[in-house]
């Protein structure tokens, strides 16, 4: 027979079903499959040189050995590191499989695709389909409608707001996300109202997740921001504010010494940029391997738990000081 025997050659030869021989060459087969079928199979094995794969023992143990994640914009670091934890929680044990959408358009995970895989990570706050039976877990989704893990943002933002009203800043732009995530929603309502309880003016840009939309936004805004009298500037995410600090350092502008920067996600490059970025750090690592951890429960037949949420912490840096007009 010309290029590898697949089971579906030797059930065809053995005149039984892919499910039958996967029991067979799996030692499966006891009280499932009578003798003389079993002996039927093992014929056209050794007849067809089958060797079984993993695909093989997928049909008879019901498991691909394989997950997938399901997400967006792999280029933001943020989200490769959610990866690099999914991959580390599965080492040894199973494959992971990258989904990627493509734009703001929620991706599908068909009856087809689900099929070849044993559970799917969602990380995709925004909600997508998937297939009826699939196991799920949504990552960063505080308001998924199933299990997940996400963050306790609330906590980060009030602690940032606290940290800029400390300083003495009370005009803040925050620059959101343009996505209407609930990750982002809780962010701003909890650093805009803990802001403006203090007193404090706080008003809302938003722009896509994007160096160079965030540095163009800022060099167009800059002087109306300055006009306002604004002397701190908070981004949803790392990625915005690393490209607002782009903008600003093409107008000149000092930071923290005109203006102070703060942000969410704490991505490596906020560690090294000039300045570094004071900004609440969201353990991405953490959020990929618990969720995964949690999606080999529920593929195990573990009980479906509700929201996971892990701490967060502010990271005090360079990129915050006090206002310009309390210095000296």
């Amino acid at each position: 027979m010309a290029g590898r025997a697949r089971a579906s050659d030797v059930a065809a030869r053995a005149g039984v079903s892919v499910a039958t021989v996967s029991f067979v060459v799996n030692g499966k087969a006891r009280g499932r499959v009578s003798e003389a079928t079993q002996e039927r199979v093992r014929a056209a094995v050794a007849e067809l040189g089958y060797v079984a794969n993993e695909t093989a023992r997928a049909l008879a143990t019901g498991r691909g050995h394989s997950i997938a994640l399901l997400a967006h914009d792999m280029t933001n670091p943020f989200t490769a590191e959610v990866a690099a934890g999914v991959a580390a929680a599965l080492a040894g044990r199973a494959s992971l499989v990258l989904a990627l959408s493509t734009g703001d358009q929620a991706p599908a995970f068909t009856d087809a695709t689900a099929s070849t895989v044993d559970g799917v990570l969602l990380n995709w706050p925004g909600g997508a389909t998937v297939a009826t039976g699939t196991p799920v877990v949504h990552l960063d989704d505080p308001d998924a409608p199933g299990p997940g893990v996400c963050f306790d943002v609330e906590a980060g933002a009030r602690a940032l707001a606290r940290h800029l009203l400390d300083l003495g800043h009370r005009r803040v732009r925050y620059l959101d996300a343009a996505r209407p995530w609930a990750t982002f929603t809780r962010r701003r309502t909890a650093l805009t109202e803990e802001l403006t309880r203090a007193g404090a003016d706080v008003q809302t840009e938003r722009c896509g997740i994007d160096l160079q939309v965030a540095r163009e936004l800022t060099l167009a805004r800059w002087d109306h921001w300055r006009r306002d009298g604004v002397t701190a500037v908070v981004g949803a995410t790392d990625i915005q504010t690393l490209g607002v600090l782009s903008g600003l350092t093409q107008l000149g502008v000092a930071v923290p010494g005109e203006v102070s920067l703060g942000s969410f996600d704490d991505i490596a490059f906020a560690a090294v940029a000039g300045p570094a970025l004071t900004t609440v750090r969201l353990p991405a690592h953490e959020l990929g391997r618990r969720a995964a951890e949690l999606l080999g429960e529920l593929i195990d037949g573990g009980p479906a738990r509700g929201q996971v949420v892990l701490p967060v912490g502010l990271v005090v840096r360079e990129s915050t000081g006090a206002p310009s007009t309390l210095l000296g």
